[in-house]
Order: C-alpha cells, then structure tokens, then sequence
C-alpha cells in the first residue's frame, strides 16, 4: 500500500484509510488571467500574415531554384511553425522531387549537410526513401568516413536524420553513433551561434521535439542568422503571436470547464492539471483548424487525471470494484455505496459519451497489484499499462472533432492498430521512467521495478533498458508512418506528437505532468509569454 496515506469519513461515518499522494500543488492557479482577444490587434495580424504569406509562397513556387535550395526552403518554413500555411505546396513539391529521386536516382545531394536534409524531409513527410542515399559517405570498411569529422553542419544535419530510421536502417544507428561522439568533442569549439544549435540538439532531437516548442526555439536561433529570410521570420513572428491569442483565449475557457466540475471542493485528492492538459493537447494538435479538437483532448485529458487518482491514490479496493462495476453498466446504480468524492467524479464522467470501460477496468487491475503489495510480471504490467495509461481514449477522443473523421479511419483505430499500441506502451515506459522516483516514495510499483523483478537488475539498468525499449517504439512508430497508408496524416502526426510530448517531458527522470516546475519553460513559452514582434 502507498506510504501516503490519509483517513477520511466515509459514507458509513468510519474511518478509511486511503493511499493519498502528497501531489505538488496546481503553480497556475494565480499567474493565468481571463483573456480576450482585442478584435482590432487580431484582425491587424491576420491581415500582416495574409500578405506575407502570399509573398512566401511566391518564393516557395518560384522556379529558377536548386532542387537543394528548395529544401532548405521547406526546411525553414517547418522549423519556423509556419508550414501549415503551405502544406499542399509542400506535399506537391516533395511528391514531385520524390517520384524524380525514385524513378532516376538523380537529386541526390553530394554533400553531407544536404543529403542528410533530404533524407529527414523525405522521411517525416512519411516518404520511403533509401538509406542508400549515405553510400556515398562510407569507407570500406562500413564506417562513415573520418574526413566527415570536421564537417560540423554535415554532422548535425546527419544526426538530425538518424532520429527518422527504422528497423533495419543500420546505417542511420552507426550515423547517431558517430554524429553524436563528434558533435559532443567538438561543440565547445564552435562559433555561438552554431555551438548552441548543437548543444541544444544533443539534448532535444527536432523529429522528437514538441512541435510548437521547437518553433519557437527556432525563430529565436533563425533570428540570429545574419542571412535570414526576414519575410519568412516576420511571418513565424506574427502567426506564433497570434495562435498564442487563440491558446490563450480556449486555455482559459479550459480552466473555466475545470472550476464548473468543482475540482478543487470535490476532487481535492486529485491533481489539479487543467493547464497542463492543455498544454499536452497544443503539443499534440497546435493547427489552428484543430481548436474543437484542441479542446476535446485537453477535458478528457483532465477527466482521465481525476478517473486515474480515484484508482491510483484514493479509492479503496471495495470502492473501485464497485466504480468499475457501475461503468460496464455506465449507469449511476451503485453510485450511493461510494464516497461523495468518488461519487463526484463518477457523475461528472457519465456526462461524456465516450468508451471508458476498458480504461477503468485495467485501472482496477492495476489497482489490485500495488494496494495488495503484488508486482506483476513486466509483460503483464506493459499490456495493461498501455491501456491506463489514457492515450487511446484521449487520441480517439480528438480524433472525432478532427475534418478527417471518416468510417474507415475510425474502425482502424478501434482496432487498437500496431501505431496506436506502439505510442501507447511508449507512454506507459516515459511516463513511469520520469515518475519513478515519486511513484516509488509512495510505494506504487511501475515498469522499472517490474522489470528489476524480473531480470533480477539493479535500478539503473533496469532505467537504461526502458530508454531503449523507448528508442525501439520510435523505430515501430516511424515505420508505421511510411506510406503507402491510408490514414490521413493529421492523425499520424498527432500520435507522433503525444509521443514528442511525453519524451521531452519525462526524459529527466521527472514526471513532468505531476511535477508541473518540470515543465514551466514549455507552458510558458507556447502558452503564456508572448513573443515580442
């Protein structure tokens, strides 16, 4: 049983012992105030951005360009935030150049920093090109060759690609390899501006960055470059700022939707996360034509936080078994047996019409291990932790608030597909690597000691073997991305980015999500600073 732990009264008047966590307070409750847009300063930008972006796609069509050139080109539009201005454009273009580079092997770049360019583009925009592509930078005897090691651009462009491999890209696990051990020796050397490039690399990969955080990392580097195109920063400037407004604007009506349920009054064993789930849900879908979607996945986020602390640090055994048994009826029968918190919660999710039996049903097995002391095997802990950990439910959830919700699409995903699995278990494996340490204080198992049962290992290597197992999803998830697919990409990006979210907010060792200063940096940059323009 937790080590946390706290009487309440019961409905029966006795006392119950509950596994409360001493969970860190809410640290947003008094720095976001209510917003509203100012009409006229809205309608200024939109206009800016409507001429620049008609002055960007005159120069991202032009002709007279190297294929190379206009990669660089979509390169900086995706780094910037602004590529969904162009999506068709771009798709057209790589499409283009892709169909030429498969038909006749031609475009291929001869240098490292280009080639390297190339292949990532291709790549996450979900095209199937060759590994072959690096031949021409092997030596003999299969090694990238050492005259690459001063190459200091060709080398982090060349590590940037290595994050897109897949099974069986053995070229691109020798290219992290040595990218990374020449990149760290030589970085110190540097001029500053490309020193903190890779610095800043080394520890955050772009392809497992959180998409609206590395724009506006970027804008900040892309700034600083003295041959910047100043049109095509002006307008990353101006379209942050002003999606910033629209983030702002739904953020608070979140936190609104979150006093309306009585959170505080009537959950107050639970985490106080409303900002958080939305910051979870601007990492995954940040296009301003997700904003319903935005805002679905951000309330069952918190619905999913609330059902999650019932299980996991108050209800008692008895209590579950009865919330669990009333939700595969999903029906209030029952309700009366539990506690007016538990009770709360319960009627606030009958609410949602949505498919909650399985989460709560393996919540309830979970429950059973660690309030009975039991650790399960890691296979059995993976498999029903994939399901608690809530990205199917909060991805489906989304999903349906998306334009491309077509029938095809959800019966694949009711299918629990391998991507879907496969972000999921990666979920399960980041989160309990960065809530180790506060899960273990309280005495709840997780993956980590699961797997130190099993293997009969000590802590860190147990730790080291998560992280790989993590790396391996990425490959899975990278693989299931390749077309031909006939999911819409909206929704394979929007898996990747749940699981860009959970990496780069859990990869500290840190749960970002229960500890919220983890992650201030991030929330404050997409959510509530603006950027000055």
């Amino acid at each position: 049983m937790a080590s946390t732990q706290a009487s309440f009264h019961s409905n029966s008047l006795q006392e119950t012992v509950r596994p409360l966590a001493a969970f860190p307070e809410n640290i947003w409750s008094d720095r976001i105030a209510p917003f509203t847009p100012d009409k006229e300063e809205h309608e200024m930008y939109e206009r800016e951005i409507e001429m620049l972006k008609a002055e960007v796609a005159s120069m991202l069509l032009a002709t007279g360009k190297t294929m190379m050139e206009r990669f660089d080109f979509i390169d900086k539009i995706e780094r910037l935030g602004v590529s969904h201005h162009f999506d068709i454009e771009i798709e057209n273009q790589l499409q283009e150049f892709f169909n030429v580079y498969t038909n006749f092997g031609e475009y291929s770049a001869n240098d490292l920093s280009s080639a390297a360019l190339q292949f990532r583009l291709f790549r996450q925009h979900d095209f199937n090109i060759s590994c072959g592509i690096f031949d021409q930078f092997i030596d003999a005897k299969g090694k990238f060759k050492e005259s690459l090691c001063n190459d200091t651009r060709g080398l982090l462009s060349l590590y940037e690609a290595s994050h897109v491999r897949t099974h069986g890209d053995e070229i691109l696990e020798e290219a992290l390899a040595f990218t990374t051990t020449h990149l760290t020796s030589g970085g110190p050397h540097l001029d500053s501006t490309l020193a903190k490039q890779v610095k800043y690399a080394l520890e955050q990969p772009l392809h497992k960055g959180i998409p609206r955080y590395e724009a506006w990392h970027y804008i900040s580097i892309y700034g600083e470059d003295e041959s910047n195109n100043k049109l095509l920063l002006r307008l990353a400037k101006f379209d942050y700022h002003l999606l910033q407004m629209s983030y702002k604007q739904e953020l608070c009506e979140i936190i609104s939707w979150g006093k309306g349920l009585e959170s505080v009054s009537k959950f107050p064993y639970a985490r106080d996360r409303f900002v958080e789930c939305y910051f979870w849900a601007v990492g995954t879908l940040y296009e301003p034509q997700h904003s319903l979607a935005r805002m679905t996945f951000a309330k069952v986020a918190a619905l999913i936080t609330m059902i999650d602390d019932i299980y996991d640090a108050y209800g008692t055994l008895d209590e579950l078994q009865i919330l669990t048994d009333s939700a595969e009826r999903w029906d209030s029968s029952g309700a009366d047996q539990l506690s007016d918190y538990i009770r709360a919660s319960y009627t606030a999710l009958l609410k949602f019409n949505k498919e909650w039996k399985q989460y709560m049903t393996t919540n309830l097995c979970q429950s059973r291990w660690f309030l009975r002391k039991e650790l399960p095997s890691f296979a059995d802990y993976i498999s029903n932790g994939a399901i608690t950990i809530g990205v199917y439910l909060t991805a489906s959830a989304a999903f349906l608030d998306m334009d491309n919700a077509s029938e095809d699409v959800i019966n694949w995903m009711s299918t629990m597909p391998k991507l879907m699995f496969a972000c999921s278990t990666h979920a399960r494996l980041i989160n309990d690597f960065g809530g180790h340490k506060f899960d273990k204080e309280r005495g709840s198992g997780t993956a980590l000691e699961c797997y130190m049962k099993d293997y009969n290992v000590s802590e860190e290597e147990a730790a080291k073997k998560i992280r790989e197992m993590c790396e391996d999803i990425w490959k899975v998830m990278n693989e299931e991305c390749l077309r031909p697919t006939p999911i819409p990409r909206d929704i394979l990006k929007m898996l990747l980015n749940i699981a860009r979210v959970g990496e780069t907010t859990n990869k500290h060792r840190i749960d970002g999500f229960t500890q919220p200063h983890a992650i201030e940096e991030f929330i404050r940059a997409m959510l509530v600073d603006f950027m000055s323009v």
